[in-house]
């Protein structure tokens, strides 16, 4: 089995310090390789995980349709990513991405989940990531409406709840100046 070498590196310490990655969303001063869908499915051996992509990309992009992206400051090819379980809101992920402008474009990558060390094949985070910066960004992806309406709903949800909830405190409070 081949041991993970960007995984090595994270867990010496020599790429993960929280003081050497600088914040930066998707586009901006950031050159990611471009690749085609077949280039996708050979590095991920098939479409299983590509197709879960979209929807993990989704899900993790900011309120203005962009990816935050975190680089590090001392090396122009390494980026790293926060991605939130699938399966437990509580759980997030760190994924780095090692890449290449010439040559491979895709060295290596490491994530946190549990199957992320793998050296064959990735995680759906990488995947997702790898996805999106590489393909997606390229061929103007637009979240699905669907998702969208969705999420405004939520958000419509959550704002009504809050309004509520002061509603109740006013009520409760003029109670208690009547008793």
């Amino acid at each position: 089995m081949h041991r993970n070498v960007l995984q090595q590196r994270v867990e010496m310490g020599t790429i993960s310090t929280r003081s050497r990655w600088k914040k930066t969303i998707e586009d901006v001063d950031f050159d990611f390789p471009e690749l085609s869908f077949d280039d996708l499915c050979f590095l991920f051996l098939g479409t299983y995980k590509i197709k879960l992509a979209r929807t993990y990309v989704e899900e993790h992009l900011d309120q203005e349709g962009d990816y935050t992206v975190e680089l590090d400051a001392n090396t122009d090819n390494i980026l790293r990513c926060t991605i939130q379980s699938r399966h437990s809101n509580a759980v997030k992920y760190k994924s780095w991405i090692q890449y290449s402008l010439s040559g491979d474009p895709i060295i290596a990558w490491y994530c946190t989940c549990p199957g992320g060390a793998v050296t064959i094949g990735a995680c759906a985070h990488i995947v997702s990531i790898v996805w999106y910066l590489s393909y997606a960004r390229h061929h103007h992806f637009e979240p699905s409406k669907g998702r969208r309406r969705i999420q405004q709903a939520i958000m419509e949800r959550i704002v009504v709840g809050e309004d509520d909830d002061m509603d109740d405190k006013d009520q409760e409070e003029e109670d208690d100046d009547w008793h």
